[in-house]
């Protein structure tokens, strides 16, 4: 058997790679960081020198050619004065093991003058023995648009700031002179209502001293009247007792807004209360050909009210219906619901606008438009009743369709109910 002839042995390769690979890599690195925009840099700490990539000489505005500074000496002469003091403190801290690598921020100055921002990046790739870093690696970004982002973006925030405390003051501003004409409104009105009712209880006593002694001289107290006189008396007794109505009306809205309206509730037989103010609206109705029909309320059923209030409720909701009702009929019921008592006066009268119903109830509104009806009354009797229905705890509103009539409602509240409540609070 021959031998096999021995293989020559394989020649020793280098670790080290040669200058000219090192070239390449690094050309090749260069281009790929082009790419993406980011410059290389290198620094030598013993010497000084550094070296740049051709894109940090682009960003600068220099040609690939061009010198930037062969030394960091040179290069830090192109930072922005404000700048060169920070940029060495981040650079120190990491030279200290403070951060785990270099990162500063700062203005560059460009070939025309201006400045552009860079955010520098950086590691030791070589140290002696001892640990002193000899050289160091790192990226430059260019981030002027970065920058001038945010410049702009703090920008809109002071001008949001100063727009919004502008706002703000101007809000408190508004505010304070709100609440100053709130004020004098309040004290307006509070002056107002203390004139009202001044005057009105002022007015009380003459008009009834010529309601009085109407009544006396049509009773016969000064003898017999002539037909003349005796229309003259029935005309001035009638004008008496609706200007004394209207009185007891102001000094009810007077009461009303300074929250000083007087009821006081007490068990009551309904159905007598109706019947009573059936009976006084009874000529008026006849007056105007209307059927006034007999109270649909049982005899039994009592609740707690303020008797003499609850009457003024009744007779003004029942006053009313008789105004607007050219034919027909006018009827006044009443009916358990719910725990509570509900009372009806219903009507086949002109019956009111859908649109004219939210404000109803409010003062000073009238019913209807017809100059007949606005000279009958100033419009504050529906929103009396509703202010005493509330304040014997129960609550009140309307249905009503033109030419088809009207049904007015309240509630209030049954007495035996009401004594449970009032007993358990106790």
């Amino acid at each position: 058997m021959g031998r096999i002839p021995r293989s020559n042995p394989t020649p020793p390769v280098s670790l080290v790679p040669q200058p000219e690979a090192l070239a390449a890599q690094r050309e090749e690195i260069e281009r790929v960081l082009d790419g993406t925009g980011v410059g290389l840099w290198e620094w030598d700490l013993r010497t000084g020198k550094s070296t740049h990539s051709r894109l940090n000489n682009r960003a600068l505005g220099y040609d690939d050619g061009e010198e930037l500074g062969g030394t960091f000496a040179e290069l830090a002469r192109k930072i922005h004065p404000e700048d060169v003091t920070a940029m060495q403190v981040r650079l120190e801290e990491y030279l200290r093991n403070e951060t785990p690598f270099y990162r500063a921020e700062f203005r560059v100055r460009r070939k025309d003058g201006t400045y552009a921002w860079f955010e520098s990046r950086g590691v030791v790739v070589d140290r002696a023995l001892d640990g002193e870093p000899l050289r160091m690696i790192g990226t430059h970004l260019d981030i002027s648009e970065r920058k001038a982002n945010e410049h702009l973006r703090q920008q809109l925030e002071h001008a949001l700031r100063r727009n919004q405390e502008e706002l703000e003051a101007l809000v408190r501003l508004q505010t304070r002179k709100l609440i100053q004409a709130a004020d004098a409104a309040e004290q307006g009105n509070r002056a107002k209502n203390v004139f009202l009712a001044n005057v009105s209880q002022e007015l009380r006593a003459p008009l009834s001293v010529v309601v009085d002694e109407s009544d006396r001289m049509l009773g016969g107290a000064v003898g017999e009247l002539s037909p003349e006189l005796r229309a003259a008396m029935l005309h001035i007794q009638q004008a008496g007792r609706q200007l004394a109505g209207m009185v007891k009306r102001v000094l009810d809205v007077s009461s009303i807004e300074t929250d000083t309206l007087e009821v006081c509730c007490t068990p009551v037989n309904l159905r007598r209360v109706l019947d009573e103010q059936c009976e006084d609206v009874q000529d008026l109705a006849l007056e105007r050909g209307l059927d006034l029909r007999v109270p649909r309320c049982d005899d039994t059923l009592v609740v707690y009210a303020d008797r003499a209030r609850l009457a003024q409720v009744v007779r003004e909701l029942l006053t009313n219906a008789i105004k607007f009702t050219e034919h027909g009929h006018v009827q006044v019921g009443a009916r358990t619901f719910e725990g509570t008592v509900l009372v009806e006066v219903q009507d086949t009268g002109v019956g009111i606008p859908a649109e004219r119903q939210a404000t109803l109830f409010h003062a000073f509104e009238p019913i209807a438009d017809r100059p007949r009806a606005l000279k009958q009354g100033l419009g504050l009797g529906l929103s009396i009743c509703r202010a005493i229905v509330d304040a014997m705890a129960g609550a009140m509103g309307v249905t009503s369709k033109v030419g088809r009539g009207s049904r007015f409602w309240f509630t209030v509240p049954l007495a035996a109910s009401a004594q449970v409540v009032s007993s358990t609070r106790h």
